[in-house]
């Protein structure tokens, strides 16, 4: 098989994403900083469960470029066990209403409906659920609060099994259809707007999600904002051989930009700055006469 093609070929036609009264040019790649504030996450769990550090952490990665900052209380790596919901509150909702003032919009990772409901009377800006907006409750949710919701790819609604049901005859076609037919089913039932991920690494394996990186414009063909993140995973670990997800920055890095390349404008990032640099490079490069500074 040759390389594919480089170079930005494909124009996102959805050009911005509405988070509740803020709009965000997707002209622009723009950069979700994730924060975990979980003691088991593959690459940083345990780091932030401290509402300070948190804090600082999100600070930090706002200085450091972050365009929204990506909250999730339980982590949804492979064989992940369920985090109770009283939990997930403890855990979220304090560190939520502390980023919240820092003046930046705030996703919130969560595929529990009692959850979400608590963190969007907050005031969270993006709802991002891992099972693909499956829960009807989650679909209410977002179009009662007016907030676009993330539609992830997931086989099965079950990080702990996910893995065993990474079978698929085309994935491509297969997950390109599961996010139509959910989008389609969220903005008839009233959410304002939907953002596609194909979940990499959510019950798929190195070639499944090499398939998906290399067709990744059939995607974002599809009319809505497109975010990837396969920041540290282990993919990027198989293809550069570095095992310690820290290490895992260049790597992330190389394949985030292939998905800018393919039309993607949102990209989830554990490295920031790492990013925020590399894309002013490629937006000098590729993004027209003046790259966007905004």
């Amino acid at each position: 098989m040759g390389a594919p093609p480089l170079g930005p070929t494909i124009i996102p036609p959805v050009r911005t994403l509405w988070l509740r009264d803020r709009a965000l040019d997707l002209d622009r790649v723009r950069l979700l900083g994730v924060l975990n504030l979980t003691p088991d996450s593959f690459s940083d769990g345990g780091r932030y469960l401290d509402p300070e550090r948190a804090l600082e952490r999100a600070r930090e990665m706002v200085a450091e470029g972050a365009d929204i900052l990506d909250l999730g209380a339980e982590s949804t790596r492979p064989g992940a066990a369920p985090v109770p919901v009283e939990e997930e509150k403890r855990r979220l909702l304090p560190v939520l209403e502390a980023v919240l003032s820092l003046g930046v919009p705030v996703s919130v990772d969560t595929r529990k409906p009692e959850v979400a409901e608590e963190a969007l009377k907050l005031g969270a800006h993006l709802l991002n659920d891992v099972t693909g907006l499956r829960d009807e409750r989650m679909v209410a949710l977002a179009a009662r609060h007016g907030v676009a919701a993330v539609v992830m790819h997931m086989p099965v609604p079950d990080p702990a099994t996910m893995m065993a049901h990474a079978r698929y005859r085309d994935v491509v076609a297969e997950v390109k259809a599961f996010l139509e037919a959910q989008a389609r089913r969220a903005l008839s039932a009233g959410v304002p707007q939907v953002v596609l991920d194909p979940g990499f690494g959510f019950g798929k394996l190195l070639e499944h999600n090499l398939a998906l990186l290399r067709r990744l414009d059939e995607i974002v063909a599809l009319g809505h904002p497109v975010l990837v993140g396969l920041s540290r995973k282990r993919t990027i670990g198989e293809l550069s051989g570095v095992e310690d997800p820290a290490q895992r920055v260049h790597g992330s890095v190389a394949a985030h930009l292939f998905a800018v390349m393919k039309g993607v404008r949102l990209l989830r990032v554990h490295d920031v700055r790492a990013h925020r640099e590399a894309l002013g490079v490629w937006e000098a490069l590729y993004g027209g006469d003046r790259p966007s500074r905004a």
